[in-house]
């Protein structure tokens, strides 16, 4: 997959007649997969390229000044789009200018000059043009006017409403991952590389990785999950939070490894979270947290031995 930080002519090569789809994209959902699932179907069938227009920063953080927390880094975003079978993504800065053009003026200016594509896929949802004023209409207007199929994707909904990154956030904000996965389509992964802790894990009889990353939702507690190190996955005990016990004063991300000896300094590291088993709290001294860790690990244990054996009954 090509990808593209600024419009330039090298753009319009990989972009011309291709088909396209435009969003943020946070988090690449069951309603995102949906989209892409549609785009790759029609660029196959035309024989044509598959790219994503996506905008960086977020536009509520230009735009309306709030500093939501994102699913996804950028580099993850990549990697998914990747494997979902995009040839190129067009990441556009996002600034008052572009943000202040008319839906006419985007479709006209971006869409057909500058990219001369064929087609747009996009959620039936999608918004467009200065304060978000045009939707599928206004764009199916705009793209009979300049030669551009519109193809608008209905939504999935979950429990009577769209599946939505906003909602995501939500869910995994209260530590909700199981709900989360299954909107997701996949448990929610925080990654990054491994550093130097304190070691308290160590002294207590469960060494763990502590994870610097670049993830932005955190959620407190502790979880059953799984840790992909290269091509090996293994089993975690995962502690997310400030180890009050230890009176930590900012948020940290550690995972005890099931069956694994060894060292990971530097390694990078994808921990995907399964399920909540319990928040974080301070412990009167570190026997009782020492029990406490050995009975959240068996409960690890145990959460994936019965997954594996429904698994194999289902």
């Amino acid at each position: 997959m090509k990808i593209f930080r600024r419009l330039s002519s090298r753009v319009k090569t990989v972009s011309k007649n291709s088909v396209l789809t435009i969003g943020i994209f946070d988090g690449c959902h069951l309603g995102h997969q949906k989209i892409l699932q549609k785009l790759i179907w029609r660029s196959r069938h035309l024989g044509v390229p598959a790219g994503l227009m996506t905008f960086h920063p977020h536009p509520e953080r230009i735009l309306n000044h709030r500093e939501i927390k994102l699913i996804q880094t950028m580099q993850q975003k990549l990697e998914y789009m990747k494997q979902a079978g995009l040839d190129y993504c067009l990441i556009l800065p996002l600034n008052k200018k572009l943000a202040g053009l008319s839906g006419e003026e985007f479709v006209r200016k971006y869409l057909k000059e500058k990219l001369g594509i064929s087609e747009v896929v996009v959620g039936e949802n999608f918004r467009f043009g200065h304060n978000q004023s045009c939707g599928i209409k206004e764009l199916r207007r705009s793209g009979r006017q300049h030669g551009i199929k519109v193809t608008a994707v209905k939504s999935v909904i979950w429990r009577r409403q769209p599946v939505s990154s906003s909602f995501i956030r939500h869910l995994l904000e209260k530590g909700q991952v199981d709900r989360a996965a299954r909107l997701l389509g996949r448990p929610y992964e925080i990654a990054g590389q491994v550093v130097r802790g304190k070691g308290f894990g160590r002294r207590l009889g469960f060494p763990t990785i502590n994870l610097k990353t670049a993830n932005e939702i955190l959620p407190s507690g502790v979880y059953a999950g799984l840790a992909a190190v290269g091509n090996r996955v293994y089993t975690a005990a995962i502690n997310i939070g400030f180890r009050p016990t230890f009176g930590g004063k900012s948020p940290s991300v550690e995972a005890h490894l099931l069956n694994f000896q060894g060292s990971l300094y530097g390694r990078k590291v994808i921990l995907k979270l399964y399920h909540r088993l319990r928040d974080e709290k301070k412990f009167s001294d570190t026997g009782a947290l020492k029990n406490q860790i050995a009975s959240d690990v068996e409960k690890v244990r145990k959460y994936f031995l019965q997954a594996r054996c429904h698994e194999t009954t289902a």
